[in-house]
């Protein structure tokens, strides 16, 4: 069952048809596209990736206000805030909770 909207294949046209062909304006005109493909699966390496910064921010969120302050001093004049200071710091250190990276 189509789900377009205006007349087929004309420039008022949006939508997917059959899940094969994809109508969409982009600024001043209209589209034909193939229908956008499911993303594949994450991989294991991925998820794990994932998995490391979720934990990573959890340990930033789970931190008091003097320690983020800490780290927003020790990140001035870097060019990064406290907390992309402390992610990269919880990445390149390995950290494993309930561990918390050292200021570098």
């Amino acid at each position: 069952m189509p789900r377009v909207r205006g007349p087929l294949f004309s420039i008022s046209a949006s939508g997917v048809f059959r899940n094969e062909i994809e109508f969409r304006t982009v600024g001043t005109s209209t589209v034909a596209a193939g229908a956008k493909k499911v993303k594949p699966e994450r991989s294991a390496g991925q998820q794990q990736q994932a998995a490391r910064f979720a934990q990573a921010v959890a340990g930033w969120q789970a931190t008091d206000q003097t320690t983020k302050d800490t780290w927003a001093a020790a990140a001035a004049g870097t060019g990064l805030t406290g907390y992309q200071l402390y992610i990269s710091a919880y990445q390149t250190q390995g950290i494993v909770p309930p561990d918390q990276p050292v200021l570098p």
